[in-house]
């Protein structure tokens, strides 16, 4: 009978272990969707690097980054070097100084998944515990794997990009800050750049960031006005002996800010002083990722104009055509012969100068290269330089933001002008190619006056009396040449709108409504009545030709909604009065009946 009894008791806690483990099993890798609510979500960088294996055994790990570099101040007052490797010696494309941030500081296979493993914890939890033997709080310690192999995380992943938050008040903010710099060449992210002059001034500083390979003399170099973006080299990944562009920005931008942060710290060690003021801080730029990858927050073409302009040689107004293609560089010699014109559409005038303010930056449009746009983009598209795109896509591609038509598209999705604009960007209207292509401007910019807001009412009714609706309401009163006026002042206040809506014709702006109609028709009065087309009751044969009372309540509410502007939708009696004579429903207490 004992051993009967025995028996079931280490039955029993054999089982009580077993669950126990399980339990624990379940928590290191827990859904923790349903412990706390959503709200405040972080950023973090995810890791799941997992070298040639297919898969991971465990979740990724969601690391905040600027939790780690915030506590590490406080606790040990370090900075990127008490995780990162900082400088790694050798030939380009880490040379001596220029530093690498590589993580983390052990040799790790990045082909064997366990060897990463053990890099990645020898350096993570190996802090956690040095900082846990010091008496410091600290994160998880080896053993909780779940902790921070955690199923559902409350972050969401890093989706950041550099290019879009480095704008024009960024770059302003650095160029005035380098143009300070008492010992300038200390500050150099590459070394042993080759200056070509002559310069003026401390203009020649702009080599601090800007650089160029020197395939002859195997080298960097630096020439006046030929400063590129950093995209024109720095790919996105390692390329022979050229940097990723997130390893060469990260380098150049976080090297640049420890230095500044070291000369401001020695200044105040000189006075004695350890902690530095609100004043001094922002002396040197941020380390946490947050600093540089925070909200974008773009600025207005007011904002930018209040800055100096950037000036890189550009041309204020230049002549865009088809030519024979050149060399490929950034600058022809200025004694070069002009190229040769094979395009069979009339030139463009560009006003570069006044779409600059339009732009966050310069890579807004020259995505990756200052270069021409035939450089790249060349007449069948080359697939190596151009991504395939042909020069003529390049600036009609209506649904890419970095096109002439694109860009324009976008804007006609403003408020303002989305009444009208209620089409699909799919295609471009036939009518606004000689808007553009009306040859050569010879360097004076294209402008067109002011339209004006005097009216011939015999072609233009003030008002209009629509009567569809009469049996049940009262006919609608449409304030014809109010609505013309305040889309005819709209149009005068914007720049793009006034040259094509002046370039395609005096009564452009009747097209909105009256979208089947040529614009000149106006003209001699010959806009035909809304029913000549959309008849009564709805033909289920035409299915992109609503009836009459479709098609009025389409176009007007439609523009309404577009353009934010009341009466909304479902006020039907603003614009359709109801008539005293006809009866309608009214509210079940009136009729007695219950609610």
């Amino acid at each position: 009978m004992r051993r009967v009894v025995t028996g079931t008791a280490i039955c029993v806690a054999g089982v009580m272990l077993v669950a126990m483990f399980w339990q624990l099993t379940l928590a290191e890798t827990r859904d923790t969707s349903q412990d706390a609510p959503p709200a405040g979500r972080k950023l973090a960088l995810f890791l799941e690097h997992r070298g040639s294996a297919p898969d991971l055994e465990r979740p990724v790990v969601a690391f905040d980054h600027d939790r780690h570099t915030s506590a590490l101040k406080q606790t040990k007052m370090e900075d990127c070097g008490t995780c990162h490797i900082l400088r790694k010696g050798g030939a380009s494309p880490t040379a001596t100084g220029v530093k690498v941030f590589e993580f983390p500081k052990a040799p790790v296979d990045w082909t064997d998944k366990t060897s990463i493993m053990y890099g990645f914890h020898e350096a993570c939890v190996g802090c956690h515990d040095q900082l846990a033997s010091e008496g410091k709080k600290t994160g998880p310690r080896i053993g909780l794997c779940g902790s921070c192999h955690v199923k559902r995380p409350f972050v969401d992943r890093v989706s950041w990009k550099w290019s879009p938050i480095f704008n024009y008040k960024r770059h302003h903010q650095h160029q005035a800050a380098v143009e300070k710099l008492v010992d300038p060449a200390a500050y150099n992210v590459a070394d042993k750049v080759e200056l070509v002059g002559p310069f003026e001034g401390t203009d020649q500083r702009c080599y601090l960031c800007h650089h160029q390979y020197n395939p002859q003399q195997t080298g960097l170099l630096y020439k006046k006005d030929t400063a590129n973006a950093c995209g024109a080299c720095h790919k996105e990944k390692t390329e022979k002996n050229v940097r990723s562009m997130k390893t060469a920005s990260h380098a150049a931008c976080i090297g640049c800010h420890m230095k500044a942060m070291e000369e401001v710290k020695g200044r105040a060690a000189a006075q004695g002083r350890v902690d530095l003021s609100e004043d001094e801080k922002k002396r040197f730029g941020p380390f946490e990722c947050k600093g540089c990858h925070g909200e974008r927050k773009d600025l207005t073409p007011e904002e930018i104009r209040a800055i100096p302009r950037l000036v890189r040689g550009q041309k204020d107004v230049m002549d865009l055509a088809l030519t024979e293609q050149q060399p490929a560089g950034l600058q022809q010699p200025s004694d070069a012969p002009s190229p040769k014109i094979i395009g069979r559409m009339k030139t463009v005038g560009f006003n570069h100068k006044a779409h600059e303010p339009r732009a966050q930056f310069c890579s807004t449009c020259h995505h990756r290269s200052l270069e021409k746009c035939g450089n790249c983009h060349t007449v069948p598209g080359d697939q190596a330089t151009g991504g395939g795109v042909s020069f003529w896509r390049a600036f009609h591609k209506v649904d890419a933001s970095q096109s002439c038509a694109g860009c324009h598209a976008e804007a006609k999705e403003a408020a303002k002008c989305a009444g009208c604009h209620q089409v699909s960007r799919a295609s471009l209207p036939q009518a606004s190619c000689p808007v553009c292509h009306r040859g050569p401007v010879n360097g004076v910019p294209v402008d067109a006056p002011a339209q004006a807001l005097v009216f011939d009412k015999e072609k233009m009714p003030e008002k209009l009396e629509i009567k569809v609706l009469e049996k049940e309401f009262k006919p609608a009163a449409l304030p014809h040449q109010r609505i013309v006026a305040k889309l005819t002042t709209i149009s005068n206040e914007n720049s793009l709108a006034r040259v094509f809506h002046a370039g395609m014709g005096d009564q452009t702006l009747c097209s909105g409504c009256h979208h089947k109609s040529e614009p000149l028709a106006a003209v001699d009065k010959k806009v035909p009545p809304c029913t000549s087309c959309h008849g009564a009751p709805f033909q289920p044969g035409s299915l992109g030709k609503p009836g009459i009372l479709g098609a009025y309540h389409r176009q007007c509410i439609g523009c309404h909604d577009a353009m934010q502007q009341k009466p909304a939708a479902l006020e039907c009696v603003k614009c359709h009065p109801a008539r005293e004579d006809v009866k309608t429903a009214r509210a079940p207490e009136k009729l007695g009946m219950a609610k």
